[in-house]
């Protein structure tokens, strides 16, 4: 470990340079073997499909993951270069171009066909079911209800895709953290982008003035990225609607306090008062 650079940190693991062109994504221990294989898959997955993901470099293991002091890792391709996010911070004023490329980005993606990978549909129905500690057995049966009335979808979705995931290298723009990607609408992955954009925060502490010139931005940035996104793809705002409650759903599950409130809210105002 002493010998291997600590680059990047993040909610469930470390990213240490390794030699000059690659980087080990090291899972924290707690980490099930399950969670960092289909990780693994789901990368070697979009990048044979030639989207922008970086490469990965297997072990000589049987399910090609590394594993260093009883924590499991991925070694990709190194992607030398910031993010998206913290370029537009260095940058505000590129938040037309970045915001579009965002968009354009994001279409790529959706115009690839994602057989082989994990269902959307399922990942939604099983964040239903999870959902009983938070909404009532009536609204969850709505959820479903309205689920499936939806198309299914065969694209591939990101299921994660926010600017801090895009980083700009020497040879453009690379999507990382593919892990919770599926194959799925492309529209229940632009609500997940939407959700993201309207109810996450920025970290505590943030003084209020960052706090107040953030939303802006980010609302600005979704703007014009959701404007760009349909003139690409054809698909319309109304489209979008009717998946920002089931999706909802789909980021209750993950649990993140200081969304819970308003995203409880969202569903409820969308199926709490059906009949």
């Amino acid at each position: 470990m002493t010998k291997y650079r600590l680059i990047g940190r993040g909610r469930t693991a470390e990213i240490l340079a390794w030699g000059g062109s690659r980087a080990l994504k090291l899972y924290l221990e707690r980490s099930r073997r399950e969670y960092v294989r289909r990780e693994a898959e789901v990368s070697r997955f979009v990048h044979r499909a030639g989207l922008p993901a970086p490469a990965v470099y297997d072990a000589d293991t049987e399910d090609g993951l590394f594993e260093i002091d009883g924590r499991l890792g991925i070694l990709y391709e190194r992607i030398d270069g910031p993010s998206m996010l913290r370029e537009l911070a260095r940058r505000p004023w590129m938040i037309f171009p970045f915001a579009k490329a965002f968009a354009a980005l994001h279409a790529r993606i959706h115009s690839v066909p994602g057989e082989g990978l994990p269902r959307m549909r399922e990942r939604l129905e099983r964040a239903i079911d999870r959902a009983e500690g938070y909404l009532s057995e009536s609204i969850r049966q709505r959820v479903r209800a309205r689920l499936a009335t939806l198309p299914e979808g065969e694209s591939v979705c990101h299921g994660d895709f926010h600017p801090d995931n895009v980083l700009i290298g020497e040879k453009g723009l690379t999507v990382i953290d593919w892990g919770p990607a599926s194959a799925g609408h492309p529209l229940a992955d632009l609500a997940w982008t939407v959700l993201l954009f309207r109810f996450s925060d920025v970290p505590p502490g943030t003084p209020r003035a960052v706090r107040l010139i953030s939303s802006l931005l980010r609302k600005l940035f979704l703007r014009i990225y959701l404007r760009t996104y349909f003139i690409l793809t054809g698909r319309s705002r109304e489209d979008l609607l009717s998946w920002l409650g089931p999706v909802a759903v789909l980021r209750l599950a993950d649990d993140v306090p200081e969304e819970r409130a308003r995203l409880i809210a969202l569903i409820d105002r969308e199926f709490g008062n059906a009949p």
